[in-house]
């Protein structure tokens, strides 16, 4: 019997408490709105250009972003474009060939 009555006491008591939350929360009020403002990304050149030409051309890339301080992941359109050669000459430590169209450049 003790139980039953400790029972609906509690539960009085969370919804008066949950009533007096509910009505602190109505009663705030909104004094300026916020707008938001959408900012378009900049595509900034992260290769110099003889390691754009030895990608086949700054077309021939089609995603360049730092992986690293020191690396730079590379997605070209045609793999076969890339000149291994002339990639070494423009300044690259060495590179990785994750596939067909992936490298990894290290600067």
């Amino acid at each position: 019997m003790f139980y039953i009555i400790a029972l609906v006491i509690g539960i009085a008591i969370g919804w008066l408490l949950r009533g007096n939350q509910q009505s602190r929360t109505s009663e705030a009020r909104v004094e300026k709105e916020i707008q938001a403002e959408v900012i378009p990304a900049v595509k900034s050149e992260l290769l110099k250009p003889e390691c754009y030409a030895a990608l086949g051309g700054k077309a021939n890339v089609r995603v360049e972003e730092f992986i690293a301080a020191t690396r730079v992941r590379v997605e070209l359109f045609n793999g076969g474009l890339l000149n291994e050669n002339a990639l070494n000459n423009a300044g690259i430590s060495g590179f990785a060939k994750i596939d067909g169209t992936t490298l990894h450049l290290i600067m």
